[in-house]
């Protein structure tokens, strides 16, 4: 059998996200009016950047800076006279209707955006793969019963239903951060396509021969399940775990966009774009640059989804 390898469209997905993660990841340090490195009156060095990001206060309050961020600017930070400033060397980006930095708030976004898909993904995973796998692998009243409800819940528009829940989450998700409360709340609206391609794998190995050889070895069904045929539906749950990422991304953006995300002044790729809708037709750079962030961000998913079914799955030819 010939080797397959890793396709191309794989390879970019990746760099992609890897890109976008750790530009979020490192956005208190590549956006923050806090020096790197500053000097203080007795010639000590410090680094205020480093400690604010720790959480704790710099231990000087005055100091000469030496060595600034690359983007000088808080996101948060309202300067009225930079109001709607065009991209220039000052702002990469330019400047939105309150003169914050666009670029700081677009990688402070990506921290929230991308944090609230993979959690979302991590969730919608945890709920679809056992439902999919005990209704597919047991048949019966148990698929029936998983089956129809996860036709039920497909009958509602996953945005109408992620609001319904999020406008009861603050009850009894209250302990949990806003960004945390949306990510769950995607995820447990988001775990019917998971399951539905789970159980269709599970459904069709069940009666395979390695199953029949597990069974004839007296292995109970929860060691089929998990040793013997988890391995072989690898691929469509690998699929659909990146394709939930890219899909759990938009959510928060539609949510966001909307004003039912994450409230402001944190920034998300949805709210940037919720605020630029009143400015779009004198400035265009406040909609262009986060649109384009979200557009990488769900790119990238699901160029590695594509790259990972190809890899994995035999009934298609090699990227």
């Amino acid at each position: 059998m010939a080797e397959r390898r890793v396709s191309r469209g794989f390879r970019i997905g990746i760099a992609i996200l890897c890109g976008l993660w750790l530009a979020g990841a490192a956005a208190p340090l590549l956006a923050t009016s806090q020096p790197w490195i500053a000097r203080a009156q007795d010639g000590s060095l410090h680094a205020p950047a480093f400690h604010a990001l720790l959480g704790r206060a710099a231990p000087i309050s005055e100091a000469q800076p030496l060595l600034h961020a690359p983007i000088p600017h808080d996101p948060n930070h309202i300067d009225l006279r930079a109001v709607l400033a065009p991209p220039s060397l000052r702002h990469w980006l330019g400047t939105d209707a309150l003169g914050r930095d666009l670029l700081a708030r677009v990688l402070h976004g990506a921290r929230v955006s991308l944090a609230v898909g993979i959690v979302a993904a991590a969730l919608a995973m945890l709920v679809g793969v056992p439902l999919g796998a005990v209704a597919g692998f047991r048949g019966g009243l148990v698929d029936g019963a998983v089956s129809r409800l996860v036709e039920a819940t497909l009958a509602v528009p996953t945005l109408l239903l992620a609001l319904a829940v999020l406008s009861s989450a603050a009850g009894w998700l209250a302990w949990l951060s806003e960004s945390m409360r949306v990510a769950v709340v995607i995820g447990i609206t988001g775990w019917m396509p998971v399951t539905r391609y789970v159980r269709a794998e599970f459904a069709k190995l069940r009666n395979s021969d390695v199953v029949a050889a597990a069974r004839a070895m007296g292995a109970t069904d929860l060691r089929i399940m998990s040793r013997h045929v988890l391995p072989s539906a690898l691929a469509p749950v690998l699929v659909t775990a990146a394709f939930a990422v890219g899909a759990a991304v938009v959510l928060e953006a539609g949510l966001s966009f909307l004003g039912l995300g994450v409230h402001p002044p944190t920034p998300t790729w949805g709210s940037l774009l919720a605020d630029a809708r009143e400015q779009i037709r004198s400035a265009w750079w406040p909609a262009v640059f986060p649109a384009i962030a979200l557009f990488l961000a769900t790119t990238g998913c699901n160029l590695v989804a594509e790259g990972i079914r190809d890899v994995l799955d035999p009934r298609t030819g090699a990227g």
